[in-house]
């Protein structure tokens, strides 16, 4: 009998780690663009993945069609043990490593997305200026950001014309609103181009270490609780035994 589950409610990472070292062909039905994508498994290791007629075997374009089906939380799967191909791949992926390397695509992504949503974001001085009292990192902060505050420029360029980490930036114009000193600016009714991709990377060399150090700990983490949670359990009791 197939395993058959609801992707909303069992995260495809979950469903890896529940076939573990079995053999068989995982089918993920209804899932956006795709329709249904199909894996083939031997041993514990992804042999190939299929769309349609369309084989992926490199690891690169397999992170990024499950990445897309993870984020729209969408659609349904079944596994069944069935007898599966072989392939060519001297090398094929453990399906552990697949589920972590998925789990780390996807939190680098929504973070690079969420930078990327940060830079655009616009704010401006208040007219007249407010008396407010600031610590003195505030008031440094201020003292050197009030020329482009004045300009109404992206957060992107504020970070990088003060040589400051962005969310570090973004930290400190949200302590500026408190005390009423900037604003918002509302986003325009027509339609912005996207900045250059190298414009919108905004962090530096030592932000990836971070952002990649912070991945790390969150994928530690969800295979901790990936191990120990209900649905991992409930699934593997209607499976059979290897």
């Amino acid at each position: 009998m197939p395993i058959v589950g609801n992707l909303s409610e069992f995260p495809l990472p979950e469903v890896l780690l529940l076939i573990g070292s079995r053999t068989g062909r995982l089918r993920l039905l209804d899932v956006p663009e795709f329709g249904v994508l199909e894996i083939e498994i031997s041993n514990g290791s992804v042999q190939t993945m299929r769309i349609g007629a369309s084989a992926i075997n490199e690891t690169p374009q397999m992170l990024e069609k499950l990445g897309t089906i993870i984020q729209s939380q969408s659609g349904m799967f079944d596994f069944q043990i069935v007898p599966v191909s072989f392939s060519k791949n001297p090398q094929p992926l453990k399906i552990h490593d697949l589920a972590m390397q998925l789990v780390c695509h996807v939190d680098e992504q929504a973070t690079r997305q969420s930078l990327a949503v940060l830079a655009r974001k616009r704010h401006r001085l208040v007219d007249p200026l407010p008396d407010r009292w600031m610590d003195p990192d505030l008031d440094r902060f201020f003292c050197h950001a009030y020329p482009l505050l004045k300009e109404d420029v992206p957060m992107g360029e504020l970070a990088r014309s003060l040589e400051m980490d962005i969310r570090l930036v973004d930290e400190n114009v949200n302590k500026l609103m408190l005390l009423g000193v900037v604003e918002a600016v509302e986003a325009k009714t027509t339609v912005i181009p996207m900045e250059p991709k190298e414009e919108l990377n905004a962090e530096s060399e030592q932000d990836t270490a971070q952002i990649s150090q912070g991945i790390v700990e969150k994928s530690n983490a969800y295979f901790r609780v990936a191990r120990m949670s209900d649905s991992i359990r409930k699934l593997s009791s209607r499976l059979p035994a290897i």
